[in-house]
């Protein structure tokens, strides 16, 4: 995913943040717990005057409501930048991806991934700027969609709203919340977390199982942040389905890079 170009990507303030980075990076070196950095950051920007915030709560909003599934930016400088820590082996296009929502969620125009688990953290850090969305891509999978029955189509627009509108690389739960709402707003009903219904031998087994969303009390709609839904997958849903008493269900993949593609139709008596 290219960076987008941006006049202070490498400007005073970025320059001076990675050199804190830097620091705190050559006295511990790799291996330790992503906190650890963080709150060794925090001291070393205090030690230089810079102004910044840790874990700044950042609410998630979506058509006018403030939904139960906020979230945390790692660090917020001078209120323009924000820095994102990890230790992982790799730096996965979701995480970068996730950088992007964050920084159109926080209206912040500048940020950098760093990833402090690098023999050396100048190969770990990626630094990107507020990228635009695209208009165009959002109208060819909407018209992809309308080869869905009317409510499939229904959930796979809003779907794709609310995609448009966060981006990928967020929660499961941040989706299925504002899935519901934007359902919700179009007079559609959704019932959420219903209790699965498991029965054998004419006996009903007390689970802790849910179905995550019902539309119209006739479609099951699965929400998935995966990098590809894979048969296992499809198979637990499709079980799931079977106890939700429904013949038909629909599995969405938020982290996929086309939403409408990775759109999987399940039925309880189809073996794809």
């Amino acid at each position: 995913m290219p960076s987008s170009p941006h006049p202070n990507l490498g400007g005073s303030l970025t320059k001076s943040v990675i050199g804190a980075a830097i620091a705190v990076h050559c006295a511990f070196g790799p291996g330790l717990d992503e906190a650890d950095y963080e709150h060794a950051l925090h001291l070393e920007l205090d030690a230089l005057g810079i102004e910044h915030q840790c874990q700044v709560p950042q609410p998630l909003c979506y058509k006018g409501e403030e939904l139960d599934c906020g979230y945390r930016l790692d660090i917020v400088v001078s209120g323009q930048l924000l820095l994102e820590l990890k230790t992982v082996e790799k730096i996965h296009p979701v995480y970068v991806a996730q950088l992007l929502t964050y920084l159109r969620l926080s209206a912040l125009s500048l940020g950098l991934l760093m990833n402090f688990n690098t023999l050396t953290l100048k190969d770990g850090i990626l630094r990107r700027a507020c990228s635009l969305k695209s208009v165009s891509r959002f109208q060819s999978e909407m018209l992809v969609a309308e080869k869905f029955d009317d409510l499939s189509r229904e959930v796979l627009a809003a779907a794709l709203e609310v995609r448009y509108e966060l981006g990928y690389g967020l929660l499961r739960s941040a989706y299925e919340a504002c899935l519901a709402r934007a359902l919700s707003l179009k007079g559609i009903r959704v019932q959420i977390n219903l209790p699965a219904n498991l029965i054998y031998r004419d006996q009903l087994i007390l689970s802790r199982k849910e179905v995550p969303m019902i539309v119209e009390e006739s479609l099951m709609v699965v929400c998935h942040c995966v990098k590809e839904l894979g048969p296992l997958q499809l198979a637990r849903d499709r079980s799931l389905l079977k106890a939700s008493g429904l013949n038909s269900g629909l599995c969405l993949n938020f982290h996929a890079d086309s939403l409408v593609t990775e759109v999987h139709r399940i039925k309880t008596h189809s073996k794809e």
